[in-house]
C-alpha cells in the first residue's frame, strides 16, 4: 500500500489539470502529515481535496490525483494526521479502496487494520437463536464533485441481519445516482437453492438514510456459478453486476426501489470457462471489460490462452498450446442494444498492432494487452495496459482506434518504483472529474 510522508503544510500542486474521464487504480494511496492542521493546508489548492468527517468532525482529508488516461492512473489520496509508520510493512492506521462511480459520485471505503480484530454482532429480531458473529464490514463513504467545492458522506454502518454477509467484497458494491439528489448503494449476493438460484440485494437509500436487504428467487436461465467481478451504472436506472465468465445481470430501480426487477445477459462470442476456472476466479479482467460509452454498454473481449495455461491443459497438451498460438487473435467489441442484444462493433486483428512502428519501438516481444477500457468520450478508442513480461517489468498505457486499427499513443506508467505501477485490481473508469470546478483560464 502507498505511503507518503509529509511532514509539512506545503499545498498540493499534482493536479494541474482536470480531463474530462480517468482510470482510476482500485488501491487508494495514504499520505501521513504531523497534524490535521499539516493535512489541511497541504490540499488547500487542490480542486479536488474534501474533508472527510467521523464522529462528528473532521477526522482526514481525501484529493485525486488526476492524469488523463492516455498519461497515465489516477488515484484517490487519504491525508491522515498522524506520522507514518517507523517499522517498515507496517500498515499506517487506515487505508482507502475504490468500489464504484457513478456521474459525479465515487463510493470508496476506509478500512482499520485493528477493526478486523473486532465483531459485529446481528440479531435477528424474529429468531435471537439465529443471531451471528461477523468481522464489520469497511466503513463506507460517498465523495460528491461539484460547486464550489466536493464533499464526502460518511454511510450509516450496515447493521441488518441476513444469513449471508454482505460489503465485505471489494468488487460486488456500486452506486446509481437517481433523479435530483438522491442515490442507492446496492451489494449483491448470489446463491443456489433447490428451486433455482436465489438473489439477495443490500440497498442504501440515501432518502430513508437506510439498509435494507431485498431477496430474489426467480433469476430465470442464470448461471450457477456466478461470480461478480465488477459493478458499474447505467442510464440513471440499472446497476449492472458483471460476471466476466457468463454476462450482466442489470438491476432496475428506476420504478421501485424496495422492489428492483431482474434481468440477466449472457455474453456474447460462445466462450464457455470450465468449472475450475469459474471457481478459481483467476484474472478474467485481464482481457475483457464492460465500459459505458455515449450513453451505451460495451464488452470487450481480448483473444487469449491465459485460462487455459494455469489450469495446466496446455502444458498437458502441447500440440494444443501451439495450436492456440498459431490462430488468429483479434480485439473484438460488442454494443447492447435496447432489446438487450449484443451487436458487434469492432474488430481488429492484433498482427495490425505489433507491426505498428510505435509498437517496434518498444523493443517487446508481441505482448497482449491488458485491463481493455472503452473511452468514455469515444467508443472507437480503447485504453489498454501492456507490459514487458506478464505480472512484471515495464508497463505503458496504450490507446487504441479500433475504426482504423491504429495505435494512437504509448505512455510509460509502469516503471518500476514509479507511483503509477502495474496494478493487480481492475481499473475504474470514472467521468466525476468533469464535475469539478475548473481552473481559471483552463
Amino acid at each position: 500500500m502507498p505511503i507518503a510522508m509529509d511532514t509539512g503544510g506545503a499545498p498540493e500542486e499534482e493536479t494541474v489539470v482536470l480531463p474530462h474521464w480517468v482510470v482510476l487504480h482500485r488501491r487508494g494511496s495514504t499520505r501521513c502529515h504531523n497534524s490535521l492542521d499539516a493535512a489541511r493546508v497541504a490540499v488547500d489548492k487542490n480542486k479536488t481535496a474534501a474533508p472527510l468527517d467521523m464522529d462528528g468532525g473532521t477526522s482526514c482529508y481525501v484529493s485525486f490525483t488526476l492524469a488523463p488516461p492516455q498519461k497515465g492512473i489516477s488515484c484517490l489520496n487519504l491525508h491522515l494526521p498522524e506520522k507514518p509508520p517507523l517499522t517498515p510493512g507496517i500498515p499506517p492506521t487506515a487505508y482507502s479502496f475504490l468500489r464504484a462511480t457513478d456521474n459525479n459520485l465515487v463510493l470508496f471505503d476506509i478500512s482499520n487494520p485493528e477493526k478486523k480484530d473486532k465483531k459485529l454482532v446481528l440479531v435477528d429480531i424474529s429468531n435471537p437463536d439465529r443471531s451471528c458473529y461477523r468481522q464489520p464490514p469497511a466503513d463506507l463513504f460517498v465523495y460528491k464533485a461539484g460547486n464550489p467545492r466536493p464533499s464526502v458522506q460518511c454511510l450509516p454502518p450496515y447493521l441488518e441481519y441476513s444469513t449471508r454477509p454482505f460489503l465485505n467484497d471489494y468488487l460486488t458494491t456500486g452506486i446509481l445516482q437517481l433523479e435530483g439528489d438522491r442515490f442507492v448503494v446496492a451489494d449483491l449476493n448470489v446463491y443456489h437453492k433447490k428451486k433455482g438460484m436465489r438473489a439477495e440485494i443490500c440497498v442504501f437509500n440515501s432518502e430513508t438514510e437506510k439498509w435494507k436487504i431485498i431477496s430474489k428467487i426467480d433469476l430465470g436461465q442464470f448461471p450457477e456459478l456466478w461470480s461478480t467481478h465488477y459493478v458499474l451504472a447505467f442510464d440513471g436506472r440499472f446497476l449492472c453486476w458483471v460476471d466476466y465468465f457468463s454476462g450482466v445481470l442489470l438491476c432496475d430501480f428506476s420504478k421501485n426501489i424496495d422492489s428492483p426487477s431482474l434481468c440477466y445477459v449472457p455474453f456474447p462470442g460462445g466462450k464457455e470457462y470450465p468449472d475450475k476456472v469459474r471457481v478459481d476466479r483467476y484474472f478474467p479482467e485481464r482481457f475483457q471489460s464492460v465500459s459505458i460509452s455515449q450513453g451505451k454498454i460495451y464488452f470487450v473481449r481480448i483473444d487469449n490462452d491465459f485460462h487455459d495455461r494455469i489450469h495446466g491443459r496446455c502444458r498437458r497438451c502441447p500440440e494444443l498450446h501451439d495450436r492456440k498460438r498459431q490462430t488468429t487473435q483479434n480485439i473484438t467489441i460488442w454494443t447492447l442494444n435496447s432489446e438487450l442484444d449484443w451487436k458487434l462493433h469492432r474488430i481488429i486483428n492484433l498482427d495490425s498492432l505489433w507491426v505498428q512502428a510505435g509498437y517496434r519501438d518498444l523493443q517487446i516481444h508481441q505482448r497482449l494487452p491488458e485491463f481493455p477500457t472503452i473511452s468514455a468520450d469515444d467508443p472507437d478508442v480503447l485504453c489498454c495496459l501492456l507490459t514487458e513480461e506478464e505480472f512484471h517489468g515495464n508497463g505503458w498505457m496504450i490507446m487504441l482506434d479500433m475504426k482504423n486499427a491504429h495505435l494512437q499513443s504509448c505512455e510509460s506508467v509502469g516503471m518500476k518504483g514509479h507511483v503509477n505501477k502495474f496494478p493487480n485490481a481492475p481499473l475504474l473508469p470514472t467521468a466525476f472529474c468533469k464535475y469539478l470546478e475548473r481552473p481559471t483560464g483552463n
